[in-house]
């Protein structure tokens, strides 16, 4: 008994300690179903050899016995048939043999039952205690497995997220636009010698116009109008160099029109048929019309009808737009050929003493002209008669390029 209880002891502490020492959880539980198979298996294979070990004492008892009390049972006849007297000794010789056979037969059958009694009863705790060692065993098992099994089985709840609200997009507001201001360009004083150099690259000797030229040179020409902007006519000013200034005026700005909108079949493509009406020409602290330069300061201020063949409005029928900047010094001559050449082109009139088909522009601003025969003779190579009669020519608005 003491020997079967050591050996399950020794066995639960071998599988306690494997099943404490694994480090996996699906280990541990391979690990403890193993043990108590095994400890099941080694209590059954105890148990069978102590039974066949006791029933074997109990046969080698039962086998024994009976020739050992037979034996000396027989030596004590043997003595006492020696002493007893021939009479008694046959008595003895026929009666006690049986009964002694019969009570060492009764004995051994007795002693052979009370064997048979304990091999039964130490075969029966043996069972009883492999049984409750199996059981306790089992429990112990069964102990150490349910925990582990439930922690290897049974996952581990998922983290339990929160529904955040996905956050605001931070929208950078722009950095406030800081405006640059121009630096201002040191005023300089009135030179019409930009002007001059652009008229004589970009325009030829009969008027026509390179306006694909000037817009290549128009950082030039804004430079030149900026010039003229910053340095309005003085009250000090004489009539020559402020007449000077308005014609130049006038062009610059007619062909920085025209650069602005090219390419451009007609000026009268622009502003409805009445571009001279659009008042954007800044000069000093004023914004004026091509108009408003021509007519209220050119003409009704001065008085002067030759202005009509200074201004161009580019246009085919418009008098030719001088190659060359007008000044102060080159006023009055420029007045006088610009107006000869434009009377005696025959593009602009055909003259001839008894008639004349002239310009549009004897019609138009027939009252700046005074008596249109007499201003026609004053520059005409061919001088009309009083009686000449006078014919206006269509008036051509292409594009004098």
């Amino acid at each position: 008994m003491k020997i079967i209880n050591w050996t399950l002891a020794a066995i639960i502490a071998f599988s306690l300690m494997a099943c404490t020492s694994g480090t996996d959880n699906t280990t541990k539980h391979e690990v403890v179903t193993k043990t108590t198979t095994e400890t099941t298996q080694a209590v059954t294979e105890t148990t069978t050899e102590i039974t066949e070990a006791t029933t074997e004492v109990v046969e080698n008892t039962t086998e024994a016995q009976p020739l050992a009390d037979a034996k000396a049972q027989e030596e004590k006849v043997k003595t006492t048939t020696k002493k007893e007297t021939p009479k008694k000794s046959e008595e003895t010789s026929t009666t006690k043999p049986k009964q002694a056979a019969e009570k060492v037969k009764e004995t051994v059958k007795r002693e052979a039952e009370e064997a048979k009694n304990t091999a039964e009863k130490v075969t029966w705790e043996t069972k009883e205690a492999v049984q409750t060692t199996t059981t306790t065993a089992t429990e112990t098992a069964k102990t150490i497995v349910k925990p582990i099994k439930e922690k290897v089985v049974t996952p581990p709840p998922p983290p339990k997220v929160e529904n955040k609200p996905a956050p605001t997009p931070v929208v950078e507001k722009p950095a406030p636009k800081v405006e640059e201001k121009p630096i201002p360009k040191p005023k300089l004083p009135l030179s019409h010698e930009a002007w001059d150099a652009l008229l004589r690259q970009h325009v030829s000797s009969t008027g026509t116009v390179s306006y694909s030229g000037f817009k290549s040179d128009n950082g030039k020409l804004q430079d030149y109008l900026d010039l003229l902007a910053n340095n309005p006519p003085k009250s000090d000013w004489g009539r020559s160099k402020t007449m000077a200034y308005w014609i130049n005026a006038y062009n610059a700005f007619t062909v920085k029109l025209i650069l602005d909108n090219y390419p451009l079949g007609s000026i009268t493509d622009l502003e409805g048929g009445k571009p001279w009406s659009k008042r954007w020409i800044k000069l000093g602290g004023q914004t004026y019309t091509l108009d408003q330069i021509e007519k209220e300061i050119l003409l009704k201020k001065y008085k002067d009808a030759r202005v009509h063949f200074a201004v161009n409005c580019a246009a085919k029928s418009c008098p030719a737009l001088l190659n060359q900047a007008w000044t102060a010094s080159n006023l009055e001559s420029n007045f006088e050929r610009q107006t000869k050449s434009f009377i005696n082109n025959s593009q602009f009139n055909e003259i001839s003493p008894k008639s004349a088909k002239v310009s549009q522009l004897f019609n138009w601003y027939a009252n700046d002209f005074g008596d249109v025969k007499t201003f026609i003779n004053k520059y005409a190579n061919t001088q009309l008669k009083s009686n000449a009669k006078i014919d206006f020519m269509e008036y051509n608005w292409k594009l004098n390029e």
